[in-house]
């Protein structure tokens, strides 16, 4: 019976056996992830595929309609097969190919990229010829295709008051030194309102009294400018300044320069500090423009700005100067106390401003005020003993209003202010007064000094002053143009006289206000240092100009189709023959010398264009 029972056992196990079958297999990758090809093109998929006791099929899934193939069967075992692709249309496609059968599925994703077909390409063929005329037109050249140059609501960079001193009681030899009393007999600028943004004004001081127009405080937001007592070292600059410019002549104290009235802003803190923000705001309520502000009904015509900051005039602030200027207003600012080039200090660095510098009753330039300004004035070196302050209003500690002595180009700045003043009520405008202030400064061991009888004379003999904003960079063959303002109450002719060569001339001329200097380098000028000179009225200023290497020269041709982009070729300095690839039908022809080798049409470079039909030949272009 055992015996049996083993046979049948092994008939069973080896009949069994026999149906035996290993497991079934769908494998699936593909060659590569993404597929490129031009719309209408055919395009073939590598696909790698495996299946093993399976029926399965093989398809494209994702593709617009008419892109894949049908479906096909997967026969047994590992192949390669090649999958059709027809790229109809342009696009990007994201789409899988899919191998599916008895409940198993495998998907590979891929992408199709199909770009537009390119078109047709013809020739244009023809000849460039350059010629360039020689010395420099006054008219403002015609054409387009010029390169364009590259502009929270307020900056808020920090400003400081201008001056610093010890409380002494000496007498005013500042006003001696500029002549004040001279002038005096023939004007004392009653009337004229000169504001003072500042750290505001002490209203009871005695030699304030009358002096004072209702004013604005920006720090605490209301319309008091008093200036609060909160102990320390203050020096209650505010008030200093007012006094300088404008302190009545009532038998009390110290003399104002002129007898303007004072239209006073608070915007700096007791210790002198401030925001730039703060100052447009000031500068552009002391004209009667502020919006959102406490009418103002005595704007000003001369604004002194007894303060600084460090870096370039901001965008915002030029614009509230320039509003200024444009209301009749003349803006005196202080150069600075920093020992450096004022250029580097804002407001007396924008345009339109009267920089003021600081001296010493010697007549030297004082060891702490920023250098170039174009105007100096009396600002006090107490290096030279503690009478050579400046005197002014102020608050002793222990002993209530009073006067001290401080020195800065917060100083220097008022008297200035106070000479304007008197200029404006004999009935000058900003752009005369601020002129014949120039045209009449003494000429000193530093730089030209307030003298206001010599400003007088210059009001009434058509004094003139000249400024040239910056200097000029060029390279041979470029024209470049700076601002000039010329200070007169009249227009003037202004002699113009350049060296080594260079082309210039003046418009308007006649000049009164506003004007500009073009400049021509000729494209043989060897680099180097060169000044055109400007004379009017017995005054002369020089416009620097830097003239540097010559880059190598090159025509520049740019061909282009109504759609698409251009084409572009680059011939020699004198032209020659040209033959570009190009679609079938119109294009553009734009040819010019490139002299500063940029690849870009600049407003001064030679040029030409043409419209053409592609396929063309024998075309002619002359640059000039």
């Amino acid at each position: 019976m055992p015996r049996t029972w083993t046979l049948f056992f092994s008939l069973a196990l080896a009949l069994a056996g026999c149906g035996l079958e290993g497991p079934r297999v769908l494998r699936l990758s593909l060659a590569t992830a993404e597929l490129t090809a031009e719309a209408g093109a055919r395009v073939d998929l590598p696909v790698e595929v495996e299946a093993r006791r399976v029926r399965a099929t093989l398809r494209v899934e994702g593709l617009p309609e008419g892109f894949a193939p049908p479906p096909m069967a997967l026969e047994e075992g590992r192949r390669t097969l090649t999958l059709p692709l027809l790229a109809k249309e342009a696009g990007t496609y994201s789409a899988r190919v899919v191998a599916e059968g008895e409940g198993l599925r495998r998907k590979v994703p891929f992408r199709l990229v199909v770009a537009e077909p390119r078109a047709e390409r013809v020739a244009l063929e023809g000849t460039v010829y350059v010629g360039v005329p020689e010395g420099l037109s006054p008219q403002a050249l015609g054409g387009r295709w010029y390169r364009a140059p590259g502009g929270g609501l307020f900056p808020d960079r920090p400003l400081r008051a201008q001056g610093q001193g010890e409380p002494l009681f000496p007498r005013q030899w500042g006003l001696t030194l500029a002549g004040f009393p001279e002038a005096w007999a023939r004007g004392r600028g009653e009337g004229v309102v000169v504001a003072v943004p500042d750290t505001g004004v002490l209203k009871d001081h005695p030699d304030l009294q009358g002096a004072l127009l209702p004013g604005l405080d920006l720090v605490d937001g209301d319309a008091d400018p008093e200036e609060p007592v909160v102990g320390g070292f203050q020096t209650f600059h505010g008030s200093h300044v007012a006094s300088i410019a404008a302190a009545p002549w009532n038998g009390v104290g110290m003399a104002g320069a002129s007898q303007a009235r004072v239209l006073p802003i608070r915007l700096l803190d007791p210790g002198g500090s401030g925001r730039e923000g703060d100052l447009i705001l000031a500068l552009r309520w002391a004209v009667g423009l502020a919006e959102g502000l406490p009418p103002n009904p005595h704007p000003a015509r001369v604004v002194n700005l007894s303060l600084a900051g460090a870096g370039p005039c901001s965008a915002p602030l030029q614009e509230a100067i320039d509003e200024a200027r444009a209301r009749g207003v003349l803006v005196v600012a202080a150069a600075g106390n920093q020992g450096e080039d004022y250029r580097g200090y804002f407001p007396a660095n924008c345009r339109g401003v009267l920089a003021v510098g600081a001296v010493g009753p010697d007549g030297r330039l004082a060891p702490y005020a920023n250098r170039g300004a174009p105007l100096l004035a009396p600002g006090g070196n107490t290096g030279l003993g503690p009478e050579a302050g400046i005197l002014g209003a102020g608050f002793l500690p222990g002993q209530g209003m009073g006067w001290r002595y401080l020195q800065g180009t917060s100083q220097a700045a008022p008297h200035v202010a106070g000479a304007a003043a008197i200029l404006l009520g004999m009935g000058a405008d900003p752009d005369a007064a601020q002129g014949a202030l120039l045209a009449g400064a003494r000429r000193g061991p530093d730089g030209l000094l307030l003298h206001l009888p010599g400003a007088l004379l210059a009001l009434e003999g058509g004094g003139v002053a000249l400024e040239v904003e910056g200097g000029l960079d060029l390279r041979p063959g470029e024209t470049g143009a700076l601002p000039v303002r010329v200070l007169s109450p009249t227009p003037v002719p202004v002699g113009v006289y350049p060296e080594g060569g260079l082309s210039a001339y003046l418009f308007p001329n006649p000049a009164k206000g506003e004007a500009v200097l073009r400049v021509y380098a000729p494209e043989a000028t060897p680099p180097g240092p060169y000044r055109v000179r400007l004379r009017a009225g017995g005054q002369a200023a020089p416009a620097e100009v830097r003239v540097a290497q010559a880059p190598a020269a090159r025509v520049v041709l740019e061909a282009c189709p109504l759609v698409g982009d251009c084409a572009v070729l680059t011939l020699p300095r004198e032209g020659g023959p040209f033959r570009l690839e190009a679609s079938p039908g119109p294009h553009r022809l734009l040819a010019f010398l490139d002299r500063d080798g940029d690849g870009l049409l600049d407003r001064d470079e030679p040029w030409t264009e043409a419209q053409v039909s592609a396929p063309a030949r024998g075309v002619r272009l002359l640059v000039r």
